[in-house]
C-alpha cells in the first residue's frame, strides 16, 4: 500500500526537511541535498522538491503543489493509518498552502483554501478512515 502526499507553500525544501525531523520522533532519517527519507514504525517516506508527479497533482486539482512525498505503507503494523494521520495533521499545522493526499492513487483529503475536505469513500474499507487522528477541523465531502 502507498500514498502520495503533494503539497504547497511559501516553505523552501531545507524547511520543509526541518518541519518533518522536528515533527518526527524516533526514526531513522536519511537526508540528501534533494531528497529527505524517514523511516518509522508504520511507514517510509521520502520527499522532494518539485517534479513531475508534483506538476499533474496540480493541475488535476487546481492547487499550488511544489512538494511530492511518496509514502510506503507498512501494512503489517497496525496502526499506520491513524499514526499517518497524525503526522500529516502535525505538518499541515506547521506548514501553509494547499496539499492533496492520495492512497493507493485515490484522493482522501484535500487542503485547498485552508479548508480541508476529507473522502473515505472510495477505499471501500469496513471502518471509516481515522482522519481524526489529523486534530485539526475538516469536511466530509468529494474529491474529484
Amino acid at each position: 500500500m502507498f500514498c502520495n502526499f503533494y503539497f504547497g507553500g511559501y516553505s523552501d525544501f531545507s524547511e520543509v526537511k526541518f518541519s518533518v525531523t522536528r515533527l518526527l520522533q524516533d526514526v531513522e532519517i536519511t537526508e540528501t541535498d534533494d531528497n529527505l527519507t524517514v523511516s518509522s514504525d508504520g511507514f517510509t517516506l521520502s520527499i522532494n522538491e518539485g517534479g513531475h508527479s508534483a506538476m499533474f497533482a496540480s493541475e488535476d486539482y487546481d492547487i499550488e503543489l511544489k512538494f511530492s512525498c511518496y509514502i510506503d505503507i507498512i501494512v503489517s503494523h497496525t496502526n499506520w493509518a491513524y499514526e499517518l494521520m497524525v503526522f500529516i495533521g502535525k505538518l499541515l499545522n506547521n506548514m501553509d498552502g494547499d496539499c492533496i493526499l492520495e492512497l493507493n492513487d485515490k484522493p482522501i483529503l484535500l487542503r485547498k483554501n485552508n479548508v480541508i475536505t476529507v473522502d473515505d469513500k472510495k477505499l471501500s474499507g469496513a471502518v471509516e478512515f481515522p482522519f481524526y487522528g489529523l486534530g485539526l477541523d475538516y469536511q466530509v465531502g468529494d474529491i474529484v
